[in-house]
């Protein structure tokens, strides 16, 4: 298994904060919050093999990251998809194609801006019971009115997702995807496809709710505290749960 981090947006809604500084490398209790995701795949790497672990980052920031795997002495490859402002990013679909290239294996995929407490041992084991199809982490987000910020799904019984809407007006269910994804070697070929076929959409919503209807995709329920670090708001509140 591989791991790759995405960590290549350009953060516009943590503006002037984030205009010189990549919101991955905000600190969170003096800890950049990709600092909290290493500690989660150091604990992983004690129950899966993890061959290999890849930072997709723009080359804006590039040299930060550099710094940082230094710094934190971080075993990774730091991945440059050479965009220099949010006018020219490749977005999520195809940073996570770009990560993707000339490998032939299983990709456990991270947000770089996403902090949660689940230690993701139950995800992966899910994941890879229901391999050769894709699995996403979900999280609870407790009420139909905080649903309506997120990618909301409903799963059936065998928890395979028979609905995706992205920030619906009127949540079919509280269930949140996260940027919590894995995909098995043999599903790659479908992302190449849809990235032929939308060739400009970048939101990793878009490609599951597609992947759904094509395939199948199953989703996985996490547990404690999630947070997508996209406001103010979620970095103070952030302060007070991870440390």
């Amino acid at each position: 298994m591989k791991i790759v981090v995405l960590a290549a947006g350009y953060g516009t809604r943590l503006y002037p904060l984030t205009y010189h500084l990549a919101k991955s490398l905000i600190p969170i209790n003096k800890k950049p919050i990709i600092y909290f995701l290493f500690d989660k795949i150091k604990f992983l790497e004690k129950k899966f093999p993890v061959d290999e672990i890849r930072v997709v980052v723009n080359k804006k920031f590039y040299k930060d990251f550099l710094s940082w795997k230094k710094r934190f002495k971080i075993k990774a490859k730091i991945l440059n998809d050479g965009s220099l402002c949010p006018e020219d990013r490749l977005g999520t679909i195809k940073d996570m194609k770009f990560a993707f290239r000339s490998t032939n294996a299983d990709w456990l995929v991270l947000g770089g801006d996403n902090l949660f407490d689940d230690n993701l041992i139950g995800f992966l084991k899910f994941a890879k019971k229901h391999s050769p199809h894709c699995s996403i982490g979900l999280y609870d987000v407790g009420s139909k009115s905080e649903a309506k910020r997120f990618g909301i799904v409903v799963l059936n019984k065998d928890f395979r997702i028979v609905s995706f809407q992205e920030k619906p007006k009127k949540p079919a269910s509280t269930l949140a995807a996260s940027c919590i994804y894995f995909f098995p070697r043999q599903s790659l070929r479908l992302l190449n496809e849809f990235v032929l076929k939308n060739p400009n959409i970048d939101a990793s919503g878009r490609y599951i709710a597609w992947l759904a209807k094509k395939s199948k995709v199953f989703g996985y329920r996490l547990s404690g505290h999630w947070m997508d670090i996209g406001h103010f708001h979620s970095l103070k509140l952030a302060e007070k749960l991870f440390n």
